[in-house]
């Protein structure tokens, strides 16, 4: 099994080069493939996607980063098995550093190999754990991690799943925790036994892949809105602190082309959607007891939607039509777990995304609430349409819960209720 992990590929030569680029860069620049999580293996979408970002079908050469799992091995042999038999990439080479083998992150042999990729796949697992392994002490660049960059620098996809995502941010790197228990007690740089929920991060931020945004995943299945408008508001501050989240949702993807530049452009592919929230100009009531918030501004993102990265701009698919003068009903829904995600009903939406989208979804209600299911404070978001630039958009299916549904511009505000 430990031969069969390190390298399942066909011969491989050293990837070809023009002027310092893969050939694909001219296409695409810098991607990334950032997956929320429980990437479903007949995900045909998005594992193609990946392949052809990385070079095409029997070109592309996947190296295989399993550290964030618990057994890398196992992980490793999944991973490979898929994109070398069912993908069809020319080669699979699982890059052998994890917790129990950091001092390869530095091995030459190793960093040779990585340099002969032209696409990279984070799998899941604990997004710490690649911190951990592929950078030095003061979130010092393993000779392994530069390896890395230097071939995304030139066009190699960066693609990861669930800690995979999570951890490529240059910005602050969410760790864990539940959203109740961080907008009740805050965020923290490390983790409490007394408090398993804690919502916990990283300073010191992730890979660095792409800037200015937080990164979170399995995210309406997980209801975690509360946690990463949370964290925004505790850290922008920070020095690697930023007032933009990304949440994405389970079997979903943003696919990025172009990043660091001005035509950088996120595409949404994948079966549910990206949540993004903004806290740039929201202001925190610092007279209360509890957490109080107002003026964030959140936007969700269905397949086919892009946004443009620098300017923030939104585009929904053509699939889509605006809501406005075709509501299918009459009031907005409500929820008293707004926090409750969808694990227990995954065939429909999630309780936050129930409320935003009926809201646009409504004939005579603009503004909507949910409250959380915890007390001792409870919390009430509220959310609303009668603000400037809010709109819905929707390619209608079967009924509510299959509609694919896209909003922006969605005024909310979190408060505590003693």
């Amino acid at each position: 099994m430990a031969a069969l992990c390190l390298l399942l590929s066909l011969p491989v030569a050293q990837a070809f080069l023009v002027n310092d680029k893969l050939p694909q860069y001219n296409s695409y620049g810098k991607s990334l493939v950032l997956v929320g999580g429980h990437l479903d293996e007949n995900n045909t979408e998005i594992y193609s996607s990946i392949v052809k970002l990385a070079g095409g079908v029997t070109r592309a050469k996947i190296g295989i980063v399993t550290a964030a799992s618990a057994d890398p091995a196992d992980s490793c042999y999944y991973y490979s098995d898929l994109f070398l038999h069912r993908y069809k990439a020319l080669s699979v080479y699982c890059i052998p550093i994890d917790v129990n083998h950091i001092s390869k992150n530095s091995n030459q042999s190793i960093v040779g190999k990585i340099k002969q990729q032209t696409g990279f796949f984070f799998g899941g697992g604990d997004q710490q754990r690649i911190i951990d392994t592929f950078f030095l002490s003061g979130h010092v660049e393993s000779p392994a991690m530069t390896a890395i960059k230097e071939q995304f620098d030139a066009g190699a996809v960066i693609a990861g799943t669930s800690a995979g995502t999570a951890c490529q941010p240059s910005a602050i790197m969410i760790r864990g925790g539940m959203s109740w228990d961080g907008l009740r007690y805050g965020a923290f740089q490390s983790e409490s036994k007394d408090h398993p929920d804690n919502l916990i991060y990283n300073k010191d931020g992730g890979t660095g892949m792409l800037d200015g945004f937080i990164f979170d995943t399995h995210f309406s299945q997980r209801g975690r809105e509360g946690r990463l408008i949370r964290l925004l508001s505790d850290t922008r501050s920070l020095k690697h602190g930023v007032a933009w989240g990304i949440g994405v949702d389970e079997n979903t993807a943003l696919v990025i082309m172009h990043a660091g530049t001005i035509q950088a452009k996120g595409e949404i592919i994948g079966e549910n959607g990206v949540f993004v929230a903004d806290v740039s100009r929201s202001h925190i009531d610092t007279s209360t007891k509890y957490f109080n918030i107002d003026n964030v501004m959140v936007h969700f993102l269905t397949h086919g939607d892009k946004m443009f990265l620098q300017n923030k701009t939104i585009k929904f698919s053509p699939t889509k039509t605006r809501m406005k003068g075709h509501e299918n009903y009459d009031h907005a829904l409500t929820t008293h777990n707004i926090f409750g995600g969808n694990r227990r009903h995954p065939t429909q939406k999630s309780e936050f995304t129930r409320v935003a989208t009926s809201i646009f979804d409504s004939r005579l209600e603009t503004s909507s609430y949910g409250d959380t299911y915890e007390n001792n404070p409870r919390f009430s978001v509220t959310m609303s349409r009668a603000v400037a630039g809010a709109e819905g958009f929707v390619e209608r299916k079967h009924s509510f819960h299959t509609d694919i549904t896209s909003y922006t511009n969605l005024y909310v505000e979190l408060n505590s209720v003693t």
